[in-house]
């Protein structure tokens, strides 16, 4: 769907990323497995980008920069993410766990606020652009001295996804809301800095969303307004790597219905995922 949009040439979509945590394999790539069911050519090269919640968007800084570059012409950037099996194994193991203390229980409960989705976004060189919708530029932080602050269980992913070893999740909830919500505020100086944006020109702003305490910590720490945002999360929760782009790909609609969005109107997307890391880009309409 997303690139019958574009209407470009096959010959001009070089660049096949897959972006998502959940991924078929672990090996070949699952970008092989799309760009084989999209019947893209050989000259399409694929591979999986794969960086917790904000791996679509190092998606789309690798994309836009191959782009600048000259490498290729266009590309594509997917995501597709199932945490069913992540759900499911969690509800086991507490059922198994029995009586498990308020701490134990915190620790797990973030995983029942993340959802299935998919995405795919298409970008191109401005030459092929029929829009002349532009990405600015990027910014990007990795604080990994809270690298353990959220981890998945990598038995699950070495035993061939038995049933001996379930995917699990478990989450420090309080350190890594307060934590990366100063790694927030300090992105937004480090792009204001770079791209002079200031907090009024930014006109809407579409965020990695988990819940209503984490996004009002990123905005209160970063202080934009909460308002611009367009929020997705009470109805689709914690999409993972597919929560930033689905909320823009949604927003962009819903907005362009209403007329509130404009040609040169300033976008922000915010990102943030467990590392700590955080990518913040820069669109103009």
């Amino acid at each position: 769907l997303a690139l019958a949009k574009a209407s470009l040439p096959e010959a001009n979509i070089q660049a096949l990323f897959n972006c998502s945590v959940t991924r078929d394999f672990f090996e070949p790539a699952t970008a092989c497995i799309v760009h084989r069911n999209l019947g893209l050519p050989e000259t399409c090269m694929a591979m999986d980008i794969s960086n917790a919640c904000v791996g679509f968007s190092n998606g789309l800084v690798v994309l836009a920069n191959m782009i600048e570059s000259g490498s290729v012409k266009a590309g594509v950037i997917v995501s597709g993410e199932t945490v069913a099996p992540m759900l499911e194994s969690t509800i086991k193991q507490l059922a198994v766990m029995g009586n498990i203390t308020r701490e134990e229980l915190l620790k797990v409960l973030p995983t029942f606020t993340i959802g299935s989705g998919a995405v795919a976004f298409v970008l191109c060189h401005e030459s092929l652009s029929k829009t002349k919708h532009r990405i600015v530029g990027a910014v990007a932080r990795s604080q990994t001295a809270h690298s353990d602050l959220c981890s998945g269980n990598g038995d699950y992913e070495l035993s061939g996804h038995s049933e001996d070893a379930q995917p699990m999740m478990i989450t420090e909830s309080a350190t890594l809301i307060s934590s990366a919500a100063t790694l927030g505020g300090q992105m937004f100086k480090d792009f204001s800095v770079n791209f002079g944006w200031k907090k009024d020109d930014i006109k809407h702003i579409f965020c990695h969303q988990v819940g209503r305490q984490v996004n009002s910590a990123f905005y209160e720490e970063m202080g934009l307004d909460i308002e611009k945002e367009f929020t997705i999360y009470r109805k689709y929760g914690n999409l993972v790597s597919a929560a930033l782009p689905t909320a823009l790909a949604l927003g962009i609609e819903q907005k362009t219905q209403e007329n509130t969005l404009i040609k040169n109107d300033k976008i922000l997307l915010t990102a943030f995922g467990s590392g700590l890391n955080s990518i913040f880009i820069g669109m103009e309409w």
